[in-house]
C-alpha cells in the first residue's frame, strides 16, 4: 500500500488497545504527517524485509530465511532521528532483528508484492527495527533513512533506499 502523504497511518490501527503503533516504510524520499495516540510507542521499521511462499512459490520456511536474510546482509545505510536525537549505521546495527518463527498473513487476489491468486500464507522477516517509549502528547519528527546493495543472483531487490520523514502529531 503506497501512503506518500500519512493519509493512511491509521489504517488497521486506529480503534485497537495495542501498545504499540506501526510506522510504514517506504520507497525512495516520503514525508508523511500522521496523527498518532499518546501513550503508544512507535514501531520503526528503519530496514525491512518480509518474504511468503507467495512471493517465491514452493519456497520451504528455510528457504524464505535465507532469502530474507541475503537481502538484509547487503544493508550498507542505516540512519534514524527521532526528535532531536540521531542513530548511525553503527547505533542501529545492534537492533537486527530476524523472528524465529514464521507466521500467517492472508493476501488479496491481485495483492501486493506481485501475488496474483491470494490467500493464506507463510511469512518470514528479516530487518532492523526500532520500538521507542511511549509518547507523550505534542509533535514529534521521526526521520530514518537506510539502504541496500545485493547484486547476486536470487536477491529479493538488488537495490532499495528509502529516506522517510514522519511529523507525528501526538493527540
Amino acid at each position: 500500500m503506497e501512503d506518500n502523504t500519512g493519509d493512511k497511518c491509521l489504517m488497521g490501527q486506529s480503534n485497537t488497545n495495542s501498545s504499540v503503533f506501526y510506522l510504514s516504510p517506504g520507497e525512495g524520499k516520503v514525508e508523511r504527517i500522521c496523527t498518532v495516540p499518546p501513550g503508544k510507542g512507535l514501531l520503526i521499521p528503519v530496514m525491512e524485509v518480509e518474504m511468503s511462499d507467495k512471493e517465491i512459490p514452493g519456497a520451504s520456511v528455510e528457504d524464505l530465511r535465507d532469502a530474507a536474510k541475503k537481502d538484509q546482509d547487503g544493508v550498507n545505510s542505516l540512519y534514524l532521528k527521532i526528535d532531536n536525537e540521531e542513530y548511525t549505521y553503527d547505533d542501529l546495527l545492534k537492533y537486527r532483528t530476524q523472528p524465529t518463527e514464521p507466521f500467517q498473513v492472508i493476501f488479496p487476489d491481485n495483492g501486493i508484492f506481485g501475488v496474483a491468486e491470494g490467500g493464506p500464507s507463510q511469512v518470514v522477516a528479516d530487518g532492523f527495527y526500532i520500538l521507542t517509549e511511549p509518547l507523550t502528547a505534542g509533535n514529534h519528527t521521526v526521520h530514518y533513512r537506510s539502504s541496500l546493495s545485493c547484486p547476486d543472483v536470487g536477491c529479493v531487490e538488488p537495490a532499495f533506499a528509502q529516506d522517510v520523514k514522519y511529523n507525528i502529531i501526538a493527540k
